[in-house]
């Protein structure tokens, strides 16, 4: 059973001396402290320190942190973290805290930031809906953009009623047939199917 320690910083102008001065404290090995730069805004699976560290733990170890903010920002990255190791039997301490994720004290931490994560996501749901409906009243078009322009199927509709395969369109104006087909609504070749653009 071995601890472990792990600081972070977001720049290279920062410093973790003060991170790493409270994980040797807490009785982690100078040897086992993992200091990394990169910012709080990147999930775990993104610092490639992190996740060697982390490949590293075995059942029983202890991977230690000065403060929460460490691990990250976002409280649905760290709770999936968090739960990773732990179902792996490696606890998870934060010095700034004073929770144990091995403990009854925290699991009830692990249940606080299970609540917030959810909470976080709730939240960016709905500033997604909100700026969507913004978006809509202002008239913005979603989704991707249409492969052909009012122009272009304006042109493949009129060639489709010349009696052009829905193929050689495609070949034409460098889009699929199925593009071709799908600007046409499946008109039939020589059909009297309206031109006008959608």
């Amino acid at each position: 059973m071995e601890r472990y320690g792990y600081a972070r910083v977001s720049t290279g102008k920062q410093a973790t001396d003060s991170q790493i001065i409270d994980l040797i404290r807490d009785g982690v090995s100078d040897c086992h402290i993992v200091h990394e730069i990169v910012s709080g805004a990147t999930g775990w699976k993104s610092r490639p320190l992190l996740r060697k560290l982390i490949r590293k733990l075995r059942t029983g170890d202890t991977l230690t942190v000065a403060k929460l903010d460490r691990l990250g920002r976002n409280a649905v990255d760290v709770l999936s973290l968090i739960e990773q190791l732990n179902k792996r039997g490696i606890s998870v301490r934060i010095l700034n805290f004073g929770v144990d994720t091995s403990g009854s004290g925290g699991k009830l931490f692990l249940l606080l930031l299970a609540g917030f994560a959810e909470f976080e996501r709730n939240l960016i749901r709905e500033r997604v809906i909100a700026g969507l409906e913004t978006a809509r009243e202002k008239g913005v078009r979603l989704g991707r953009r249409p492969k052909l322009s009012r122009a272009k199927i304006a042109r493949a509709r009129y060639l489709r009623k010349q009696g052009f395969s829905v193929t050689k369109i495609g070949l034409i104006l460098n889009v699929s047939r199925m593009t071709v087909w799908r600007s046409t609504q499946g008109m039939a070749s020589g059909s009297d199917t309206d031109l006008n653009c959608i």
